[in-house]
């Protein structure tokens, strides 16, 4: 059996909370935003060490000058961005809110705040399709209407768990959300029933995890390459660029 390690999965939840709170959308009709973001990990296979690398990676990402431009040159300029870990059936929680990011400041808080939650573990298993079916129903529910909604999926190995990840996946793509995915492909290869190859992970989730518009993945090829992949990924999720190819190569 496979884990999966988080984004988003996009940890402690009473120590994210702890923390100063978001900006909440101003009441009355939602607020409308260029993107919402629902990034999502699960972090079970993973060393803490590890764990953190990503955290570090996603936090770097929103304190980057390019990724803050990208959002600054939407139609808005804003985005609404939340976190989400998981692990098997029924094991989901939302670790930060909805938080409106519309401008340096607000993407460096999300970041400082993403940056002190320590890693959690959500055994159980690899339910994708009970992950993809929670993140899908928090749309709309933060007080944002995106022009576009993307659900980030991180994880290093297959779904094993829970609703069928294909069914779920069409449900999804057919409420206009999509789907794009960060295969970790980087761990050295150990002969047993759990490994999966780069090149068979990575065309597992272009064939059976990813879908909708200009859906794309980007694989991880090493530890140091991952906040440089995050980056990318976020520009061009932010961006709405499509590409003529479904995959984008991570080097260090």
């Amino acid at each position: 059996m496979r884990r999966w390690c988080v984004f988003a999965g996009w940890l402690a939840l009473s120590l994210a909370l702890a923390q100063a709170p978001p900006r909440p959308a101003q009441a009355g009709p939602p607020m409308e935003v260029d993107l919402e973001l629902l990034a999502t990990d699960v972090s079970t296979s993973m060393d803490r060490g590890e764990k953190k690398l990503q955290l570090a990676g996603f936090a770097a990402a929103f304190r980057d000058a390019a990724v803050i431009g990208a959002i600054r040159q939407g139609r808005r300029g804003r985005i609404a961005v939340t976190y989400v870990e998981w692990g098997g059936e029924r094991r989901a929680q939302i670790v930060l809110p909805w938080t409106l990011i519309d401008g340096a400041a607000a993407s460096v808080d999300f970041a400082d705040r993403l940056a002190r939650v320590s890693p959690g573990r959500l055994t159980y298993g690899t339910a994708m399709g009970d992950a993809l079916w929670f993140c899908a129903d928090l749309f709309g529910r933060g007080g944002y209407a995106g022009e576009r909604r993307v659900i980030d999926l991180s994880g290093d190995g297959l779904s094993n768990r829970g609703r069928a990840l294909a069914r779920v996946r069409a449900e999804v793509v057919r409420r206009g959300i999509t789907i794009n995915g960060l295969p970790l492909v980087y761990k050295d290869a150990v002969e047993d029933e759990t490994t999966f190859p780069p090149d068979q992970l990575i065309r597992y989730f272009i064939e059976e995890v990813i879908g909708g518009e200009n859906a794309f993945v980007e694989p991880v090829r090493s530890a140091e390459a991952f906040p440089a992949a995050v980056r990318r990924k976020l520009i061009r999720e932010i961006a709405g660029a499509p590409r003529p190819d479904r995959m984008a190569e991570s080097r260090p």
